[in-house]
């Protein structure tokens, strides 16, 4: 190393070489610098063989883990994340997601599904029971308002698929209801359509409150025999506002008429109505056992009797 010569001191030879006396003292300093140098040079390339070995090892754990592949965390992709701007080097975990999505949808499997009945809904209305989702299929049965049948998931155009009696069937779709129809919707949906041509004016003797009520009932059902005014009843039949719609054997027709009466018993003004000896009166509206009068006709078994209010 080169050492600068001090302006006081003894002069350096000028061959080149240095003064003995300084020589001589220079000696364990340069001999302790040759050391250090060789130790520092020692001590480096072990700490770089440390270096290396730890590197490596680094990288050989992230192989391996990148041979084990992971299953990424499933997210929901964001719709709106498209609109924002990214760059190219930033990651895009949306677009991840999104592809992750469409890979699993990609590979599952396609399952039918089971054809098990779901629930139980009911008949808003009268409507056949078909064989075939068609509407000229063969008619297996007829249900009618507020019937329960027990539905299927599988749709055919406008039929769905239900199980009755034990065996596949169709009815129209439109024609169901979760929910079980109101009593009046009932009355109204299994009455007959008011079709048949009834006679104008007055008839039976019965009062024009009355005749309401009978041009209603008659334009729907076929009853054979009506009564009307009759002299010495004691009830309001001598006031020829009482009908008897004499259905005989033919409970589901007088079932069908007393329900039609009590749906429109506000409108028609109904005082009273009693068929198969029982009682319904719009202040008490339900159907009370009567007292046994003695025969079928008395304990009104086989008409519909029907009193109207006088207006």
């Amino acid at each position: 190393m080169y050492q600068p010569r001090r302006a006081d001191g003894p002069a350096a030879v000028q061959s080149g070489t240095e003064a003995p006396g300084r020589a001589a003292s220079d000696l364990p300093r340069r001999e302790a610098r040759a050391w250090y140098r060789s130790a520092a040079d020692r001590i480096g390339v072990a700490f770089l063989g440390l270096a290396v070995s730890a590197t490596a090892g680094a990288l050989a754990m992230s192989g391996a883990a990148a041979a084990a592949p992971v299953a990424a965390p499933m997210t929901t992709p964001d719709v709106a994340l498209r609109d924002v701007p990214v760059s190219r080097d930033v990651a895009r975990p949306q677009i991840a997601a999104e592809d992750a999505l469409a890979f699993a949808a990609a590979s599952r499997t396609a399952v039918s599904p089971a054809l098990e009945p779901t629930r139980t809904m009911f008949a808003k209305t009268k409507l056949p029971v078909l064989a075939d989702p068609d509407a000229g299929a063969k008619k297996l049965a007829g249900l009618k308002a507020a019937d329960k049948v027990t539905v299927t998931p599988e749709v055919n155009g406008k039929y769905r698929m239900v199980r009755f009696k034990g065996k596949d069937a169709w009815v129209l779709a439109a024609s169901l209801a979760n929910s079980k129809p109101k009593p009046e919707k009932v009355a109204d949906a299994n009455a007959p359509k008011a079709t048949r041509a009834v006679p104008k004016g007055s008839v039976l003797g019965l009062q024009p409150e009355a005749m309401v009520v009978y041009r209603a009932v008659m334009a729907r059902w076929n009853v054979k025999n009506v009564g009307g005014w009759r002299a010495h009843s004691l009830s309001v039949h001598q006031f020829g506002r009482a009908i008897d719609f004499m259905t005989y054997s033919n409970t589901s027709q007088g079932n069908a008429i007393a329900a039609f009466l009590v749906a429109h018993a506000k409108e028609f003004g109904v005082d009273h109505i009693i068929y198969r000896q029982k009682i319904w009166t719009p202040y008490r509206p339900t159907w009370r056992h009567m007292a046994d009068r003695g025969s079928a006709t008395a304990n009104h078994m086989d008409h519909v009797h029907v009193a109207v209010k006088d207006r």
